[in-house]
């Protein structure tokens, strides 16, 4: 099916919803209350942080919270955009697995099972691939992202934060917002949600949609063609049961497909010389390269394919001294990735990654009512997880200088082959408690803790791949490993008046160790299985409303992080290690002023001092001293910047809306900088300092209520600047983010 015929059948759909929609609920229902981003106050938005709704500048966290007007405004679209609009948040890809950082705290890997120490929630589940956390955001009400350690409340993988996306919940009153979009590229994009009841007051469903279609940034340079573009398609839909005034349960599902033929569309990015490149020149053959950002020359298409489906039900019990809330959620994601493993158009090497993930999250936790001057919040949390590689493949065209070497567009049969069968099986159990209590009127204090425990099984291979690899798996004979961590939290909050706060809190987060899948378990003695991180956080912060319309978030804070998981590509090995400690501080901070009405200014900033205390036998790779692809050696990396710890990042906006007779036009201006980064811990790759501007003008015309023309703009300014990266002995390879984007709009809500 062409993308312009789904294109039509989506848009078909969703139309076809909304009016049926209209016609069984009649005209005379009050529409929802949308929230007008140029007149709300931002300490007012609600969060549910602390898993509990209160005021945003009633929480003692360092919290960014976009809106659903907001994300639409700023043209957020997927949860990659999140970091434009966060200052102290990068959004990394390794190869095609989102590595999310916050505040200079980022996994670096992407072994079988292992998750990121960012947690990503969506409507209150928790996702634990690090392919399936790259979200589209067609129906997203609210994103909260939670900074520093949130180990207590969201488990042991939020040692860096977490990030919760709300979608929209079904709705008693008939709701929707749509969109349609064509920009360059031949870019296609079809979004929307439509929500209301099917029973009255007892049964309501929401159903929310995207389909994307564009053709590739990057230019072949090989073929004279580009990659393969994006291809996306969402649906997920939640049906509400109103059992009672007291109980409800929301039963929802949604399945997601994602093709980008771009993510590794890369090229070498580093110093020295690609070992594709030193072959070539060794024999005399030339071969085409990569002579610009948004282009590459290599012997494979490259591909990142992700499907994901998944279940779950959730309910919620009201009674008089507070609210259980059970999530009972099943999830599977395999993702396939074609890559060269060399970034050029030498027939080196190449990978076919496949990877199946299936999860099984169940969690009960309960939030109290206020018991006189005391709250308390528990809950009970465990999760079944399989990761399995099925297989991974490494194909290899060249063992030695007796073998021919040749390029692109020759295609030779791999002189041999490895794959990789192995899995990795988890189990997690936490339980956590939050007891709040306010010791004066002004004065409140808390003290909480999780207890965390969890065992991982592994089974691979090994002793099959010198011979007919095939997928008989030996596990390991030291059985299940497990590990345990208790993260305490503490924290006092002192409100100077109705509409400000100061507090402190200290914290500490936990990311689960890791047992390498495919090594070998055999070995004497057997590889050490790799410690969990830790991170001892110290955090003082101010919230508040210093003028009408004037609203300030400030924070600073201080981290002592031990036990660095470090992993090491060396393909077709790959492994992980503890290596390090280090210590990270600075400050934050975001302001929103309505200046006037209809003229909304926000800026907000981070300074982040990461450095590696003791790190004195890093694994890093250097230029071989006779120029053919890179040696890993040892450095003394203590005292070195933080790899993915820009140390300035910088926000701001302006949104402006005037009414004539005609209808309201509008403008946003969005942009933000960043100070650099160091894509590896010897600084090989090296991201310079860059500003983006994003951009957008709009008009709502007067007589018809709801709809929106929008006239967008991302990256206006065309800036080139890395987005991911991979090294390994044959070459330091990545891609660039996307160029300039522009298009038009079409929203209509109601």
């Amino acid at each position: 099916m062409t993308g312009r015929v789904r294109i039509s059948i989506i848009a078909g759909a969703l139309a076809g919803a909304a009016s049926m929609g209209t016609a069984a609920w009649g005209q005379d229902r009050v529409p929802a209350v949308h929230e007008d981003p140029a007149s709300a106050d931002a300490s007012e938005i609600i969060v549910t942080a602390q898993r509990r709704s209160e005021r945003l500048r009633d929480v003692p966290i360092s919290i960014t919270a976009l809106t659903a007007d907001t994300l639409v405004q700023s043209g957020i679209n997927n949860t990659l955009d999140i970091a434009r609009v966060t200052p102290g948040v990068q959004l990394p890809l390794y190869g095609g697995f989102l590595q999310p950082s916050i505040r200079g705290i980022s996994s670096a890997s992407a072994g079988l099972g292992d998750s990121s120490n960012v947690a990503i929630y969506v409507d209150g589940v928790y996702q634990p691939s690090q392919s399936g956390q790259l979200v589209d955001l067609p129906d997203i009400q609210q994103v909260e992202v939670l900074k520093g350690p949130q180990g207590t409340l969201y488990g042991q993988n939020a040692a860096g934060g977490a990030i919760i996306l709300t979608s929209v919940a079904p709705s008693f009153d008939l709701t929707g917002r749509f969109s349609a979009s064509y920009g360059n590229y031949d870019h296609w994009q079809v979004r929307g949600y439509i929500s209301g009841p099917l029973v009255e007051d007892r049964i309501a469903i929401s159903v929310a949609g995207s389909f994307e279609d564009r053709n590739g940034f990057r230019r072949n340079v090989a073929t004279g063609g580009r990659d393969s573009g994006l291809q996306s398609e969402l649906i997920r839909a939640r049906l509400l049961f109103q059992a009672s005034d007291r109980v409800s349960f929301t039963l929802g599902g949604y399945y997601s497909r994602r093709s980008d033929g771009g993510q590794y569309a890369g090229q070498p990015v580093g110093p020295g010389t690609p070992l594709g490149y030193a072959l070539a020149g060794l024999v005399g053959l030339n071969v085409p390269r990569a002579n610009d950002p948004q282009s590459y020359a290599l012997n494979v298409d490259p591909l990142t394919l992700i499907r994901s489906y998944g279940f779950n039900l959730l309910g919620k019990f009201d009674t008089d001294f507070g609210t259980f809330n059970t999530v009972t959620a099943y999830g599977n994601v395999k993702v396939r990735d074609v890559a060269d493993a060399d970034y050029t158009a030498v027939n080196l090497g190449d990978v076919d990654l496949n990877i199946f993930n299936d999860h099984f999250i169940q969690e009960l936790n309960f939030t109290s009512a206020k018991w006189g001057r005391a709250t308390l919040s528990a809950g009970l949390f465990y999760m079944a997880l399989k990761e399995s590689y099925a297989p991974n493949t490494f194909n290899g065209y060249f063992t030695g200088l007796t073998d021919p070497v040749t390029a692109f567009p020759t295609t030779p049969s791999p002189l041999f082959r490895i794959n990789q069968y192995a899995y990795n099986r988890k189990r997690s159990y936490a339980a956590y408690a939050e007891l709040g209590y306010e010791l004066t009127d002004r004065l409140n204090v808390s003290i909480a803790g999780r207890y965390s425990y969890e065992t991982q099984q592994t089974a691979d291979n090994y002793s099959q791949l010198t011979g007919a690899q095939g997928p008989t798996l030996t596990a390991d004979p030291r059985g299940k490993i497990s590990f345990e961590r208790f993260t305490p939290r503490a924290t006092i909050r002192y409100a100077i008046d109705d509409s400000s706060n100061v507090y402190a809190t200290y914290s500490q987060g936990f990311k689960s160790g890791y047992v390498n899948s495919g090594d070998n378990p055999a070995a004497n003695p057997p590889l050490e299985p790799v410690q969990p991180e830790k991170v001892f956080a110290y955090e003082v912060g101010y919230k508040g409303r210093l003028a009408p319309g004037i609203s300030l978030n400030l924070s600073a804070f201080w981290y002592d992080y031990k036990d660095l998981q470090v992993y090491v590509y060396s393909p077709p090995n790959q492994f992980y290690r503890n290596a390090a400690a280090a210590r990270i501080k600075g400050i934050d901070g975001d302001i929103t002023i309505q200046a006037a009405p209809g003229l909304t200014l926000t800026a907000g900033a981070s300074y982040v001092d990461g450095k590696y205390r003791s790190f004195p036998d890093a694994v890093v790779y250097r230029p071989n001293a006779f120029g053919f692809g890179y040696d890993t050696v040892g450095l003394d990396a203590s005292g070195r910047r933080m790899q993915r710890a820009p140390k300035f990042t910088a926000n701001a906006a302006i949104s402006y809306e005037t009414t004539w007779q005609a209808g309201t036009f509008g403008l946003y201006l969005a942009g933000n900088y960043n100070s650099g980064l160091n894509y590896d811990v010897a600084a090989n790759v090296r991201q310079s300092a860059y500003a983006l501007l994003d951009g957008q003008l709009s008009f709502s015309p007067a007589g018809i209520e709801g709809l929106r023309l929008v006239v967008w703009g991302k990256n206006l300014t065309n800036k080139d600047y890395l987005a991911s990266f991979l090294g390994s002995q044959f070459v330091l390879g990545g891609s660039y983010a996307e160029p300039r984007t522009y298009g038009v709009r079409a929203e209509f809500k109601f």
